[in-house]
């Protein structure tokens, strides 16, 4: 464990703060997908993190992913999900010609996906910086 002194501003005489911080090594490069469709129908953040409910626990304990977030676009019109995977072959496993069928079923457009390298991720809640091998 690593203590990391930060300040509040970066400015002189600020009190600085420790935070204790785990590296971890992960055996890979970590993808990062962002994944975006049109809605058929603007819609608002209550209807659609209703919709985003019923679908959540489809990717729970899902191999290789290690996080996703629903999003919406501020003016209702576009939404999708940011993932972050193990692998490109754990992404690569999700994204099938079913899915994206189930996609464009269900909100009236086709996904488009985006494939990021993530080297390096911090995660706050977990105290966690993990790192590709």
């Amino acid at each position: 464990m690593v203590c990391l002194l930060l300040t509040q501003s970066g400015l002189p005489g600020d009190i600085p703060i420790c935070y204790f911080v785990r590296e971890i090594t992960l055996e890979g490069p970590m993808i990062v997908t962002i994944v975006t469709f049109n809605l058929a129908e603007p819609t608002t953040l209550g209807e659609i993190t209703k919709v985003f409910q019923g679908t959540a626990p489809k990717y729970q304990g899902m191999p290789g992913l290690l996080r996703k977030n629903y999003t919406m676009s501020e003016d209702g019109r576009r939404a999708g999900g940011i993932y972050v995977w193990a692998s490109r072959a754990d992404a690569d496993r999700m994204y099938t010609a079913e899915w994206k069928k189930f996609v464009e079923g269900k909100y009236g457009s086709p996904p488009v996906i985006e494939y990021l390298h993530s080297p390096v991720m911090v995660d706050n809640r977990e105290g966690t910086i993990s790192v590709a091998a």
